[in-house]
């Protein structure tokens, strides 16, 4: 190829490491974002075998593979010697070769899809890409040195993506430590307690079922996954079919407020998100508690309900069925909730929008640097991915 780019097949340049000395145990992973660390470092339970004669050797510079996930580019260089379940592929670059830049091209998308049409499997979930179909893929590699300066550059993207992402978390952290003492605050110079039942009328949403399938009047209606903590989840909303009577009893407007109702977390259950743009008009399941009322700026209702107190209030009251802890209109009506200011009330909602503000704003940062990588890896990988298997 011109440019100093050569065509070749992943297994001229990835061969297969079949070994099993067992020299060194460390057991190790493959992430998608983090690539192959140490399984104790991952944060999931230790699945593996307590017999690990089958299980394969990793040296430092291997490309590892999960056989099962590779149509999802899960892949990684190791770093440290150790072993690895035999769901995994372990790879030895050969030759002119550079194994952090071989990491970045075989998570290209365009890559990643190829990897897709070679997995054999009958569902997703059994979507496996064995060595024999992998080896076969062809890429076009440049010279060892464009290699590194390639992986140079994506890394120190990388690097910058990190960072910021570092600096959003210390960001979120301070604000949600400043929130949660500014609402202790309040609570401790409240004039006087009421509950939620007092400030809200509380309803439970449309119970689904067999004739909800929408064929005649679909209409969008809000589900748990809908509501995150502090704000509507409006990439993915679901229909129903309507029925007369539907919009007067659960029709959402601007400033309810809705309350999930069950989650297998006890951390979970109780959080609550105020209907702004998404979701006015749209019914909600019956799995969710919509308040509504005039007594109290939603807003402060909203930071309220998924505060520390209402957390801890959740965690000792909620019920546990077949490992759901789910929660009712009695339980939330009754929890209890500070009568104060409607000056202090706007000074909370305007310190917790001045904390949004600022978390928005990085984390536009993180987007733009992802983008820009986006760009960066499509345009330096161009070359590599334009070959057929």
């Amino acid at each position: 190829m011109s440019d100093g780019w050569r065509r070749v097949a992943l297994g001229d340049v990835l061969k297969l490491r079949t070994e099993r000395a067992h020299r060194v145990t460390t057991l190790l992973s493959v992430t998608a974002d983090q690539g192959v660390i140490r399984q104790s470092e991952s944060g999931r339970r230790d699945s593996s075998s307590a017999d690990k004669a089958l299980y394969l050797d990793v040296h430092p510079g291997d490309i590892v593979y999960n056989t099962m996930r590779m149509w999802q580019g899960v892949s990684g260089v190791a770093f440290e010697s150790g072993i690895v379940s035999p769901a995994y592929t372990v790879c030895r670059p050969e030759g002119e070769v550079y194994a952090p830049f071989m990491e970045f091209l075989l998570k290209d998308s365009r890559l990643v899809n190829l990897f897709y049409r070679n997995s054999q499997g009958l569902v997703s979930d059994t979507w496996n890409l064995r060595y024999r179909d992998f080896k076969g893929i062809e890429v076009a590699l440049p010279s060892t040195r464009r290699q590194r300066r390639i992986a140079e550059i994506l890394d120190a993207l990388d690097d910058q993506i990190r960072r910021e992402e570092m600096v959003n978390e210390k960001m979120r952290a301070s604000w949600r430590a400043k929130m949660s003492a500014s609402v202790s605050i309040l609570g401790q110079e409240a004039d006087a307690w009421g509950s939620v039942g007092d400030y809200f009328e509380i309803q439970a949403g449309v119970t689904m079922e067999p004739g909800r399938i929408p064929l005649v009047r679909p209409h969008a209606y809000l589900r748990v996954a809908n509501v995150q903590g502090g704000y509507i989840d409006g990439e993915d909303i679901s229909y129903l079919e309507l029925r007369g009577g539907d919009q007067a009893r659960w029709q959402l407007a601007r400033g309810d407020l809705l309350v999930v109702e069950g989650h297998a977390s006890p951390h979970e259950i109780g959080r609550c998100a105020r209907v702004e743009n998404v979701g006015v008009g749209a019914l909600y399941q019956n799995h969710l508690f919509r308040l509504r009322g005039e007594r109290v700026d939603p807003a402060f209702g909203e930071i309220w309900l998924n505060s520390q107190h209402a957390r801890s209030y959740w965690v000792r009251m909620c019920a546990t069925s077949s490992g759901l802890h789910t929660i009712n209109s009695k339980m939330l009506g009754a929890m209890p909730m500070p009568s104060v200011s409607g000056e202090m009330q706007d000074a909370l909602v305007r310190l917790q929008r001045a904390g949004w503000g600022n978390l928005r704003e990085s984390q536009k940062k993180v987007d733009k640097l992802k983008a820009l990588k986006c760009s960066v890896a499509n345009e330096v990988l161009a070359p590599a991915v334009s070959c057929r298997v």
